[in-house]
């Protein structure tokens, strides 16, 4: 409605009054119209904006976690003989040779006989085991088995075997690769040696693939045994 129309309903229906006062009233009823549309549509207006930055806010996604390590120590088992040296290799020894095994002793052949020797400085030579017949020896049997003849912690061990290549000594669990000689004089022996700083216990066989061909001792102790 305008100004001019509420004049004329306030001329007709009440008595004379002052013309300013009814404009002025008219313009401060509009103003306050505009003003309360005016907050009502300010306040349709943020409920959509915060509808809106509720729908776009994102939801939160926390850092990935990283993967706690394992506190647990996976088990080792321990070897079950510790070895003291590496494997030599197979040697050839020629019929009636002498050869040295340790620091005073040596080993020879005569015909099918084997010896090992003594020979200390200001002492004659002689045989702490005497000259032992292989081949024709009934007191050795088929002489497969090796056995242990032990002078100044020298080991030595003279058996048949067309297969052995590596001969192991043990003592506790302690182990040494024995130095495996093919006697050229006595076809299908040999002989191994070490040096020990302990008496051997046992003595173990193998052929080149590992698989035990004779012991002296326990086979389930075995100490190359997979």
């Amino acid at each position: 409605m305008s100004i001019e129309s509420e004049l004329r309903e306030l001329r007709t229906d009440s008595p004379a009054l002052d013309p300013a006062r009814v404009i002025a009233g008219a313009r401060r009823r509009r103003r306050r119209g505009v003003l309360t549309a005016a907050a009502a549509s300010a306040g349709v207006a943020g409920v959509a904006a915060v509808g809106l930055l509720v729908a776009q806010d994102p939801v939160a996604v926390g850092p990935p976690v990283a993967a706690t390590p394992s506190s647990v120590t996976p088990s080792v088992t321990p070897p079950r003989y510790v070895f003291e040296n590496t494997r030599p290799a197979v040697v050839p020894l020629a019929a009636g040779v002498e050869v040295k095994i340790g620091p005073y002793l040596s080993f020879k052949t005569k015909g099918t006989q084997w010896a090992v020797i003594s020979r200390r400085p200001g002492e004659p030579a002689y045989e702490p085991f005497g000259w032992r017949q292989t081949v024709g020896n009934a007191n050795i049997g088929d002489g497969a088995g090796p056995g242990l003849q032990i002078a100044d912690n020298v080991v030595t061990s003279v058996f048949r075997s067309e297969t052995a290549t590596t001969v192991v000594y043990t003592s506790g669990r302690k182990a040494w690769y024995g130095q495996v000689r093919r006697l050229a004089g006595i076809p299908g022996w040999v002989a191994a040696t070490a040096a020990l700083p302990v008496d051997a216990q046992s003595v173990f066989a193998y052929d080149a693939d590992g698989k035990l061909v004779g012991c002296l001792g326990d086979p389930k102790d075995d100490p190359l045994r997979r």
